[in-house]
Formats: C-alpha cells, sequence, structure tokens
C-alpha cells in the first residue's frame, strides 16, 4: 500500500477527534454537526489505518498484488467503462425527474402554510435525494451488468 494511505487516515482521524473535542468543550447550536464531522473523520480514519496494517504485513502482500492486478483488469475494462457510463446517464435522468418532483412538492407545502419548518423538510429530502441517487446508481449498473 501507499504511505501516503495512512497518512490520510491519520489525518482524518486526527481530524475527527478534534471535532469531538471541540463538541466536547463548547456549547451552541451546530454541536450536532461537530458530532457528525468528528463521526465521520474517526471512522474513515480508522479504517484506513487498520486495511494500510492489514496488507502491509509480508503473509499478505501476495494477495494484495493478486487484488491491485484484477482491480487495474476491471477498471480498464471497456465494458465496465461504458457500464459505468450509461449507469450514470440513467441516474441522471432519473435525478432529474426526483427534484422536478421535490420542487413541486415542497412548492405546494408552501402554499399551503407547511413552509415553516422548511429547513428541517430541505435537510430531509436532500439526505433522501442522496441516498436515492447512490443506490440509483449501484442498481442501474448491476442490472446493466447482468443484461449485457
Amino acid at each position: 500500500m501507499k504511505k501516503s494511505d495512512i497518512y490520510v487516515g491519520i489525518g482524518y482521524t486526527l481530524f475527527g477527534i478534534v471535532c469531538i473535542s471541540i463538541a466536547l468543550i463548547t456549547e451552541f447550536k451546530l454541536e450536532g454537526i461537530l458530532w457528525g464531522l468528528g463521526g465521520a473523520g474517526i471512522g474513515p480514519g480508522l479504517v484506513m489505518i487498520l486495511r494500510f496494517i492489514h496488507w502491509s504485513k509480508p503473509e499478505n502482500q501476495i494477495e494484495y498484488e493478486k487484488r491491485l492486478k484484477q482491480e487495474k483488469i476491471e477498471m480498464s475494462d471497456e465494458r465496465k467503462i461504458m457500464l459505468r457510463d450509461k449507469s450514470g446517464c440513467i441516474t441522471y435522468r432519473i435525478m432529474l425527474g426526483v427534484f422536478c418532483f421535490l420542487i413541486i412538492v415542497f412548492s405546494i407545502l408552501s402554499v399551503l402554510g407547511y413552509f415553516m419548518p422548511f429547513s428541517k423538510y430541505v435537510v430531509f429530502g436532500l439526505i433522501i435525494m442522496l441516498v436515492f441517487q447512490y443506490s440509483c446508481g449501484i442498481i442501474v449498473f448491476n442490472n446493466l451488468n447482468k443484461r449485457l
């Protein structure tokens, strides 16, 4: 593994620790965001560090080389490239429809007087859209992979 992987993992972990430390010391309205950033930094950071330690062991070097070789083949395969492009295009079109639908829904909510807790609706809606877009890309790619 590259040395930069462990440095990035350490950086993420330190960022998470700093965010959680600030959240513990201070008290203000945006404290929840610091807790979230802290968890989002510590989790992937520890995974990166542990993955680096695991693949750096001499007994795992052969398997790691095989994985790198297979990954390189998968990334340069023309069929997989075409499938990724097509799944991205289909996902983009689906998301355009979802965004239009949500614009209409939020417009109706504002006209009916449900506009007051608008920020909560928007945040919830954006989270749903993000998860939906990610899941849709995976589902479309897998479907195209089986079909073509």
